[in-house]
C-alpha cells in the first residue's frame, strides 16, 4: 500500500480526523471524570476534543480559511448524522431478551438544551480559530507562539459558552467557574504538549503544494 499522499488527499486525511475527533469528544462528553490529586472536575471529551481545535487551526494555516470553514460544517453534519442515528436506535423496538436500552439511552441521550450549546460553542469558537488564525500568519516571527495562542484563545470561547449554555441557572456560578477553568486548563496542556507535532504536521501537510497555489 503507497502512504505517499499528496496535497489534496492529506486534506482529506486531516477532514476524516477532525470529524472522528468531533464525534468522539461528544459522545464521551456524557462521562464526567475527576482528575486525581488536584480534585478538577471536567468531562472525558477534552481529552480528544483538543484535536479539533489543533487541525482547524493546521487546516485553516495550509489550505486557507474557506476550507476550514468547510471542514467545520462538515464536522458538524457528521455529528448530527451520528446523533441522529444513536437516538434512532434507542427508540427502534427491542426483543424481550435484549437488556441493554438503559445503558445506551444513558450514553446517547443529550437533552436539547446540551446539543445546541454544544454545537454553537463549537461553530463560534472554530470560526473564531480559523479567523485568527489566517490574521497572525499574514504577520511575521513567532508563528507557532502566536498559533498556540490563537488554539488556546479560541478553546476558552468554545469552553465559556459551552458551560455557560448548558448549566447557567442549574449550577451555582462559582461551579460553572471551576468546570470553564478544569476544561480549559486540561485542553491548554493538550495543545502545548501538541505544539512540536503542529510544526511537523503543517510542514508534512505543506509538501508537494501545487505550483499554482504556491505563493
Amino acid at each position: 500500500m503507497n502512504f505517499n499522499f499528496d496535497y489534496t488527499e492529506k486534506r482529506v486525511i486531516m477532514s476524516v480526523f477532525f470529524c472522528t475527533a468531533f464525534i468522539i469528544a461528544n459522545l464521551t462528553t456524557v462521562k464526567i471524570m475527576e482528575i486525581p490529586f488536584i480534585h478538577m472536575e471536567a468531562p472525558a471529551g477534552v481529552l480528544i476534543y483538543p484535536l479539533v481545535y489543533v487541525l482547524t487551526n493546521v487546516i485553516a494555516e495550509v489550505y486557507g480559511e474557506e476550507i476550514a470553514r468547510k471542514t467545520i460544517m462538515l464536522g458538524l453534519l457528521a455529528d448530527v448524522l451520528f446523533t441522529f442515528m444513536t437516538v434512532l436506535q434507542i427508540y427502534l423496538p427491542s426483543p424481550i431478551y435484549y437488556t441493554g436500552d438503559p445503558s445506551l439511552a444513558f450514553v446517547f441521550t443529550q437533552t436539547p438544551r446540551i446539543l445546541i450549546f454544544a454545537y454553537i460553542s463549537y461553530l463560534v469558537g472554530n470560526f473564531t480559530n480559523a479567523r485568527l488564525t489566517v490574521i497572525v500568519n499574514r504577520t511575521s516571527g513567532y508563528i507557532r507562539l502566536k498559533n498556540w495562542l490563537v488554539v488556546a484563545f479560541s478553546e476558552f470561547v468554545d469552553d465559556t459558552i459551552m458551560v455557560t449554555g448548558c448549566y447557567l441557572g442549574l449550577v451555582p456560578p462559582m461551579d460553572m467557574l471551576i468546570i470553564i477553568f478544569s476544561t480549559f486548563i486540561i485542553s491548554l496542556v493538550w495543545i502545548s504538549v501538541a505544539q512540536p507535532f503542529v510544526a511537523k504536521l503543517v510542514s508534512w501537510a505543506q509538501k508537494d503544494v501545487p505550483a499554482e497555489l504556491a505563493v
